[in-house]
């Protein structure tokens, strides 16, 4: 009966902190401090309107060219430009589809009431197979899931408390799925979705997603046992997921969500799936060090307690699989 009530009670707090953090995150989006490049040319009294309220972030640029180059390299998700006869909004879908829309309609619109003629031109366009720029985020969901899923999946074959050899026989078979599931989900994403660019990228970043999540896994069951388990649906699902820029961006987003999504490794997976697909230009820098630095810490800390921490049963084992599958 205790055990029944600790399991019912650990279930329901998971499942309400999921309706939360999906609710909370997804329900209103709202622009926050969205970086948008705007020419030298464009009025002070224009870039000041642009400026107003925290929306838009404004960062003067010296010329078109220069604002172009921003939005290619991701520092800024559109431009105004000034023109001889007003100014050229510039969206790019591949970025952010609701931002986009955000720039063309709302931004576009309170332009066009002061006054100033507003054209509108999109780069970085989105194919007709990926509309809203989706498969990347659920890309990066299904490397995730793989990652915590595997680590607990293998931990019926070398176990979850184990000793540090048998550790390190579960991080390889973790980076032979992160290459498989690589592999398979770059092909996937791009045989729906139309990718013409950076396919070798994809691979490394579903390596790198499955190598984070497993090993956060690996070591969080490995200190607290089944409870690991649930630290993990919570880390990487229940904030994770919402947090990760699909199917709104970051700047979009409430609070916490908007500050940590990015450090999380469904959110740099996501970022580096848009820039690898659509931003040749774009460094993957960023996304690729926050994997590796989770993929770091996760295996070092699963090592350092090898056979010393809570460690899960068989039957525990097998009721994580049932929690996480």
């Amino acid at each position: 009966m205790i055990r029944a009530a600790g399991a019912i009670a650990g279930v329901a707090v998971l499942a309400l902190l999921f309706i939360f953090s999906y609710a909370q995150a997804l329900h209103r989006p709202q622009p926050h401090d969205v970086p948008v490049a705007v020419t030298s040319g464009v009025p002070p009294e224009v870039r000041q309107q642009l400026g107003a309220g925290g929306a838009l972030d404004v960062q003067v640029v010296a010329d078109e060219a220069a604002a172009l180059q921003r939005i290619d390299e991701r520092r800024s998700y559109g431009a105004v430009i000034a023109t001889t006869r007003g100014v050229t909004v510039v969206v790019a879908p591949a970025a952010s589809a609701a931002i986009a829309d955000f720039l063309q309609t709302t931004v576009a619109q309170q332009l066009r009431r002061s006054g100033t003629p507003v054209t509108i031109r999109t780069v970085h366009r989105l194919p007709a197979t990926d509309a809203r720029g989706l498969v990347g985020f659920y890309l990066a969901v299904g490397w995730a899931i793989a990652g915590y899923l595997g680590a607990t999946l293998l931990g019926l074959v070398f176990g979850t408390g184990p000793d540090r050899r048998r550790t390190v026989w579960r991080g390889i078979a973790l980076g032979a799925l992160g290459l498989l599931v690589g592999l398979g989900g770059a092909a996937i994403a791009t045989s729906i979705a139309g990718y013409d660019h950076g396919f070798g990228w994809l691979v490394v970043l579903g390596l790198l997603t499955v190598l984070a999540t497993g090993g956060v896994t690996v070591a969080l069951q490995t200190l607290f046992g089944i409870i690991g388990t649930g630290l993990a649906i919570l880390i990487f699902v229940v904030f994770g997921n919402p947090a990760a820029g699909g199917a709104y961006a970051g700047e979009l987003l409430p609070g916490l969500w908007r500050v940590l999504g990015p450090y999380i490794p469904t959110g740099a997976a996501t970022t580096g799936v848009r820039d690898a697909a659509y931003f040749p230009d774009a460094s993957l820098a960023g996304p690729l060090l926050v994997l590796l630095a989770w993929a770091v810490v996760g295996a070092a800390v699963a090592l350092v307690f090898a056979g010393r921490g809570r460690g899960m049963s068989d039957a525990e084992t097998r009721a994580s699989l049932a929690g996480v599958g």
